[in-house]
């Protein structure tokens, strides 16, 4: 179903998403974030539901499981 701009606005400001991350939580990390191309996902989390921008971070963030072994093992 294709989204009005006004509804992305209202989900960019609930998710707190921001183009850039202050630490190494990407959205290219997060458990919901599903690559379409190099750089350029879609975020499945059903409060965002976009597409998101690799580098980018809200405040839904939740590590993929990657990001936890490789934190663990670090």
């Amino acid at each position: 179903m294709a989204q009005s701009v006004q509804e992305l606005k209202v989900r960019v400001e609930q998710a707190d998403l921001w183009p850039e991350s202050t630490n190494d939580d990407h959205c290219d990390n997060c458990r919901f974030y599903m690559e379409i191309k190099e750089g350029i996902g879609y975020c499945a989390h059903r409060d965002v539901d976009m597409v998101v921008g690799a580098p980018w971070w809200c405040k839904l963030w939740a590590a993929n499981r990657e990001t936890v072994a490789a934190r663990e093992a670090g």
